[in-house]
């Protein structure tokens, strides 16, 4: 156990922050001594490390708490994203030591000039950024996660590419397909024909990505939505309560 002394030394994260942190209950202490002093464990510090990572990143401290709430799997298959700008940046950077050191040596040839090229590294970026965006919205997908009817063992982006073949983006984009269609379903109301549709391609969603779900695990799926809606009610205002009523109206 570390103290809020021992963490703000080991991180650099000011104590107020800390507080800051628990208050809003993003980073809440291990444990709380009978003096008043918080304690951090190793699960605690790991929680601080992965708020750190997507302050780095530019997210803002309401997305960083949808994704730490989201599973695992998902935080991971951002990281590894993220990886591949940071080795294109490391990539460039060693090209640039080796440049500097031809120059020192008094070398010089056009392909040097390669070195200050950031295009590649910005659209991988511009690419990566588009999708952490995307995956904003999957606090959608929240009440799902806790509707209870999955087993904490199941990785959802893994099981997505075994099944189709597909990548990270390719999974953000058929997510964004199901959010997308409940949001304009919400026009004609949750017993309409266009509901009926969102419901039916997130059933299939849901299908296909991860396990395949009867229609009273799908009830229970719609009676989450009624239960833990305030993350995505920030997000879509009203959303929650329409998916919840158009998959129980599908099948009541």
């Amino acid at each position: 156990m570390k103290s809020v002394k021992e963490v703000s030394k080991l991180s650099g994260v000011s104590r107020r922050t800390l507080q800051y942190y628990d208050e809003i209950g993003l980073l809440p202490p291990s444990a709380v001594k009978k003096s008043g002093y918080r304690q951090y464990d190793d699960e605690s510090l790991r929680r601080l490390w992965s708020i750190l990572f997507y302050k780095e990143l530019g997210i803002s401290l309401d997305d960083i708490r949808l994704l730490l709430e989201s599973p695992r799997e998902m935080e991971k298959e951002i990281m590894r994203q993220h990886k591949h700008i940071l080795l294109e940046k490391k990539a460039q950077l060693e090209k640039m030591i080796v440049s500097v050191d031809r120059i020192l040596n008094d070398e010089f040839d056009l392909s040097m000039l390669r070195d200050f090229d950031q295009n590649r590294i910005k659209a991988t970026m511009k690419t990566y950024a588009k999708e952490i965006r995307a995956l904003m919205e999957s606090g959608f997908f929240l009440p799902l996660v806790k509707s209870g009817i999955f087993p904490g063992s199941i990785s959802i982006v893994k099981n997505a590419s075994n099944v189709m073949n597909t990548d990270f983006g390719e999974l953000v984009s058929l997510s964004a397909e199901v959010i997308q269609k409940f949001r304009e379903a919400m026009i004609d109301g949750p017993e309409s024909l266009a509901a009926e549709a969102a419901v039916n391609a997130y059933r299939e969603l849901i299908n296909i990505i991860w396990i395949p779900c009867d229609d009273q695990s799908f009830r229970k799926i719609g009676w989450a939505y009624s239960v833990h809606k305030e993350a995505l009610n920030q997000k879509s205002p009203g959303l929650a309560e329409f998916v919840s009523k158009a998959i129980l109206h599908v099948y009541q």
